[in-house]
């Protein structure tokens, strides 16, 4: 895990989140200082229809006291974050206990070399390293699969974080001859094997994605080389492509097919960076054996901005199937934040959530399926104050702003969608007219880019407003008449609908010879509402009024006016 150490100076706050901040200081106190706050939106629900909400935390921060005992693990450090995490998440990332410097025994793998006979079956031990998971990997695989999460593998390849040298040479020693890359490829396909088998017996199914490479490119787009044993030992970046073959092999081979496989990396923002990640993964991804790419996404204030953002994601959307935000954080640099600077720190979660919605893969509009923070709280976290959650699990101002952003693009969406479907001489001209303005500023609220300075909730929430209110103002035209005599009618009538059968439109005529409240509406045969062509007050006279069947099958529907006391129901028939 890396971090952005851009640190920009504070600017101001919007309204909103100032006022969120309000509301959390003057909260009545908890009876314990940690207690999770569950009057508020669960993340989890507020994107249900985008992508998993998850972290990247330790077991020992998210168990419960009460949990079944491990052999090996640690107390639970933080009693009540398995309850901020169950709350608002339903997907886990292990912060450290699948590393591979915690996975491979190098005592064990020694000591089983020296005890071997030398030839062949000290060769087979050099190249089968004895892989375990830990008390507290096992725990947290196990809390996991009791709340019904799913789980985020993380990680097999990594050029720091192994276990030492040792890892790379003869007889899991230091001072041991370095590995052919013929020989290492072998100890890799062991050690991976090893993984899966232990995953898939232990916990069947559990997985849904494993970061099986994180890190093998600097920032300059160039490979990591001296500093990675998996490049010195392989003599060039090919150990990347092997590493992706060996899992997909193995997932195969045990029935984790459900496991895709994922490249990692910070500072994705970054346009050498990006460029990097492009062009060591598109063959991987060609080959068949690269299904994701994760961004970290530690971020500051200001970086990245939303286009840096998208440029990215658009650059890496070609060489994948999905895409996770797998560390997420927003660094406020400042370790006592004032409002003006958690009001920013908001703004830039808010941005970022809006560019994860907008492209997220349960609704269709991209490849986001996961967007994962890192750690639990202010406190237990990667970077301090850097959470969506001050350290006694309060929620802060960018918790606010997240889910205003969820809720009102959502909202916002549809409520567009259900606006392009209308037809501008159906109605009068005025209300058409305000109707029409707020529905092109809505577009251009739900299109514009954000920042820490501008905030997106509070710019989506406004523009979901507006368009709800011109929504419920439009006017239908009414094309009501007295007969030739200049009187109204004298009783209620509901005329068959012409023409009949017909495709798509028909027009329907009906008279009322009073003033007064009315609704025509039209049903399926399961008696759900269809369409309402009107529901209000008329002045007594003959109206008729269009329906348009394009959208829907063929077949037998109804339709029904309802006038003071009178009711009548007509069938009319829609053949394509």
């Amino acid at each position: 895990m890396k971090k952005n150490q851009t640190t920009p100076a504070p600017n101001n706050g919007v309204a909103f989140v100032l006022f969120a901040l309000l509301l959390l200081l003057c909260a009545p106190a908890h009876s314990q200082t940690d207690t999770v706050q569950t009057n508020v939106a669960a993340l989890k629900n507020v994107y249900a229809r985008d992508f998993y909400i998850g972290c990247l935390l330790s077991y020992a921060h998210v168990g419960f006291p009460s949990d079944p005992p491990i052999a090996g693990q640690s107390a639970v450090v933080a009693p009540n974050g398995g309850n901020l995490i169950k709350f608002h998440m339903n997907s886990m990332s292990p912060g450290n206990n699948m590393k591979p410097q915690f996975t491979v025994n190098i005592a064990a793998s020694a000591a089983a070399y020296n005890a071997a006979s030398p030839g062949a079956a000290r060769d087979s031990v050099d190249a089968h390293p004895v892989v375990r998971f830990n008390g507290n990997l096992i725990a947290q695989l196990n809390w996991v699969q009791r709340q019904g999460f799913t789980f985020r593998g993380h990680t097999l390849v990594w050029h720091s974080q192994t276990p030492g040298t040792s890892f790379f040479r003869s007889g899991y020693t230091n001072g041991g001859t370095r590995l052919s890359k013929e020989k290492m490829t072998e100890r890799l396909d062991n050690y991976i094997k090893e993984v899966i088998r232990l995953l898939h017996e232990g916990w069947p199914g559990l997985l849904t994605a494993m970061d099986v490479v994180n890190e093998a490119v600097n920032d300059n787009g160039a490979d990591r080389t001296t500093d990675s044993e998996w490049y010195v030992t392989f003599g060039d970046n090919s150990y990347l492509m092997k590493a992706f073959e060996l899992t997909r092999k193995w997932t195969v081979a045990y029935g984790e097919t459900q496991i895709k496989l994922y490249y990692n990396d910070y500072n994705t923002h970054n346009t050498n960076k990006a460029d990097g990640i492009v062009r060591i993964c598109a063959p991987i991804f060609q080959a068949g054996y690269l299904d994701g790419i994760g961004m970290q996404d530690h971020d500051a204030l200001s970086t990245p901005t939303a286009a840096q953002w998208i440029a990215s994601y658009n650059k890496f959307e070609p060489i994948c199937t999905e895409m996770s935000v797998t560390e997420l954080d927003v660094n406020p640099g400042s370790g006592t934040p004032t409002p003006a600077i958690l009001a920013a720190q908001a703004n830039q979660y808010a941005m970022l959530f809006k560019c994860f919605v907008e492209r997220s893969y349960r609704s269709g509009r991209g490849k986001i399926i996961n967007v994962s923070k890192d750690g639990l709280n202010d406190q237990y976290a990667f970077v301090a104050n850097a959470s969506l959650w001050d350290n006694r699990n309060q929620c802060k101002p960018g918790f606010y702003a997240s889910v205003n952003v969820g809720l009102n693009y959502s909202a916002l969406d549809s409520l567009i969608a259900h606006a392009d479907t209308l037809r501008e001489n159906e109605y009068t001209a005025g209300s058409w007219s305000n109707f029409a303005a707020a529905l092109a500023s809505a577009k251009t609220a739900q299109a514009q880019n954000y920042s820490a300075s501008l905030s997106a909730a509070e710019a989506l929430g406004s523009a979901k407003n507006n368009l709800t209110i011109a929504l419920a103002g439009l006017v239908k035209v009414a094309t009501g008449v007295n007969d030739e005599n200049g009187a109204p009618p004298k009783v209620f009538a509901l005329s068959q609908n012409y023409p009949n059968p017909f495709n798509p439109t028909t027009q329907i005529k009906y008279a009322i010879p009073q003033s007064g409240h009315l609704s025509l509406k039209v049903y399926n045969l399961l008696g759900e509402e269809i369409a309402t062509l009107f529901e209000g007050v008329r002045l007594a006279g003959d109206y008729a009024v269009s329906f348009d069947g394009a959208e829907l099958a063929s077949g037998v529907y109804l339709y029904q006016l309802k006038a003071a006391s009178f009711v009548e129901t007509k069938k009319l028939v829609l053949t394509k």
